[in-house]
């Protein structure tokens, strides 16, 4: 059972989901998850993923809000006015809104692909421990910004979409959204690797690869006193986020969302 609702401070409303059981009592001392969708256009991609991942584990006793961004989606505001800033206050504004309706105590994060960045930019600065998994995370700011650029030319010039169209996109046109170059600024220079969440907090990373980056991680947080572990996924069901003729389609890893909810419900181990 999902229900939709709009929430956050005046001026900055946020459209969510809550997930929970479907008339069932909730599991007593159950912790809430925040789930949060990519940037941009995997945002859009991975929207069944994730709306199908909310659902199962708010089935089980675990409350679960999903939220559209502010400047996406039903949120309020443009997509011009996305900054790093301003999605670690959707951030805790959707930690407040969901503690505020479930009554959870404790809360989990769930970070998909680039919307990674803003949550440990926000959850680094916590004093407290925190308890995040990070499915397929982009760690590096200045890579990611790359891919997005060389995505958006593949796009418009070699998905085969556009035939018969002449290709003079506005100069803040980057995959369909109009993204302020300041905010770009701020991801390519965006340190993930550098920033330490709180000792005594805990990582999974739900991965199809490690890479040197993400090892860089692993080990930074693990000097800072963090539990750090890693799965791997299925590589046969990968999803194919920069192959260009695969742009315009939903991206379900079927079992990698049914693993997922299996581990964060507790049905299966880490």
């Amino acid at each position: 059972m999902s229900a939709p609702f709009f929430f956050g401070e005046a001026g900055r409303s946020l459209f969510g989901l809550l997930h929970e059981t479907d008339g069932r009592p909730r599991i007593e001392g159950a912790h809430g998850l925040v789930l949060c969708a990519p940037l941009l256009q995997e945002g859009t991609r991975s929207h069944r993923a994730l709306w199908s991942l909310a659902q199962a584990v708010g089935a089980q006793g675990i409350p679960t809000l999903t939220f559209d961004w502010y400047g996406t989606g039903d949120s309020a505001g443009e997509d011009l006015e996305l900054s790093l800033s301003g999605l670690q206050s959707d951030l805790d504004a959707a930690a407040k809104e969901l503690t505020r309706r479930s009554g959870a105590t404790t809360l989990q994060w769930l970070a998909l692909r680039s919307a990674a960045i803003p949550m440990l930019a926000y959850l680094s600065s916590r004093a407290a421990p925190v308890d995040v998994v990070l499915w397929d995370p982009q760690l590096d700011g200045r890579r990611l910004v790359d891919q997005w650029r060389e995505q958006h030319r593949q796009q418009l010039l070699e998905s085969g979409r556009y035939v018969h169209a002449r290709h003079e996109p506005d100069a803040d046109d980057l995959l369909g959204f109009r993204v302020d170059e300041a905010f770009l600024a701020q991801l390519r220079h965006a340190a993930p690797t550098r920033w330490r969440l709180p000792a005594g907090s805990r990582v999974r990373m739900a991965v199809w690869e490690m890479d040197e980056t993400l090892d860089r991680f692993a080990q930074a947080q693990r000097e800072a006193g963090v539990a750090v572990e890693a799965v791997l996924l299925d590589e046969g069901e990968r999803p194919e986020w920069d192959v260009p003729a695969r742009f315009g389609a939903q991206v379900f890893p079927r079992r990698a969302v049914a693993q997922l909810a299996q581990r964060m419900t507790a049905q299966v181990p880490w």
